[in-house]
């Protein structure tokens, strides 16, 4: 419950890839050296963001504020705006360098596509029911390909020197250290399952209450996974004795990574209170170790590479004849 995760979709990396051509009838949310991006285009982009943000974490996240008076909505129509932009202004440079994906390769890439999304009938009725059609998912595709084939060609001719990684290495080393913890625990919930807010002050009393007692048992001994099963409100790890596993630093909240890696193997804590409620958290093991450089290299070039590469993306969209038009954007409704 309480680890950070992380949006990965294979389709959604081809569903946020360029705009098609705007229709002439419709207004574009933005014109790229001439090309423009369609509304319809734009709001199936947003749409298909929305569908998966909605079944990794419900419905109700695309509405809610992330700071006042602005919404996660707008905030994520803003970014996907950008990113079409950005992608249409490489995938223009990539055509000139003619570095267009290959037919076979875009009819390859589709076909498992295709049988990606089959195994998903409601997400297939998903996109048919939005038109996003398989003639919109090809040209998605091939402008996807043709913009990796220009990230691959960027790579192969982009030199990163032994000094450069090195110096990388001495300015990154915290980086390179594997710093874990495998911890177990039990929670007290404060907040309420069903609307998601603080319960009343008197049951936090009442939680808080249990939640000591439970901490003076497992500090005297009681078997401390028997009483994350019988009493913790995190479902998901009750059922593994309150098992977590392992986790590094900025994986778990903040109150709770500071007490558990100040903790040495088999220490069992205070009552930690977080936004989640009171946990009693025992670590069940440690993991240290920092990694030489020869052991990193391979990883400290593709970091160049990356950076360098943002950098060129950076100076090709500074350069391009780009108009965009946020305020049509936002008003999508989805």
């Amino acid at each position: 419950m309480l680890k950070l995760k992380k949006i990965i979709s294979l389709i959604m990396v081809v569903l946020l890839g360029v705009a098609m051509t705007a229709c002439k009838s419709e207004k574009p949310v933005a014109v790229v050296n001439g090309v423009e991006i369609s509304t319809s285009d734009y709001k199936k982009t947003v749409l298909t963001y929305k569908e998966s943000i909605s079944k990794m974490y419900g419905k109700d996240l695309w509405d809610k504020d992330i700071k006042e008076g602005v919404k996660y909505k707008d905030e994520m129509k803003k970014a996907i705006l950008q990113q079409m932009v950005q992608e249409q202004v490489i995938y223009q440079q990539a055509k000139k360098d003619k570095l267009d994906a290959k037919q076979e390769e875009v009819d390859k890439q589709f076909k498992q596509l295709k049988e990606t999304i089959k195994q998903d009938k409601e997400y297939e009725k998903f996109l048919k029911d939005n038109g996003i059609d398989d003639e919109f998912l090809k040209a998605q595709l091939e402008k996807d390909i043709t913009i990796q084939n220009f990230k691959n060609n960027f790579d192969k001719n982009t030199k990163i020197s032994e000094d450069d990684m090195k110096k990388y290495y001495e300015e990154n080393k915290k980086s390179y250290v594997d710093n874990e913890v495998k911890a177990s625990h039990i929670l007290i919930s404060t907040v309420d399952q069903k609307t998601n807010k603080p319960i009343s002050e008197e049951k936090q009393k009442e939680a808080k209450k249990k939640a000591d007692e439970l901490c003076e048992k497992a500090k005297s001994g009681e078997d401390f996974a028997k009483l994350a099963k019988d009493n913790s409100e995190d479902k998901g790890s009750a059922t593994n004795g309150g098992d977590l596993g392992f986790f590094s630093k900025g994986q778990m909240v903040p109150e709770f990574e500071k007490t558990a890696f100040a903790m040495e193997k088999g220490d069992v804590s205070d009552v930690v209170k977080t936004q989640y409620g009171y946990h009693i958290i025992k670590v069940t093991d440690k993991k240290y170790k920092e990694y030489k450089f020869d052991e990193v290299k391979d990883n400290i070039k593709q970091n160049l590479l990356y950076q360098k590469y943002t950098e060129k993306v950076k100076g090709l969209t500074e350069k391009a004849d780009v108009k965009t038009n946020e305020k049509e954007a936002l008003k999508i409704n989805v």
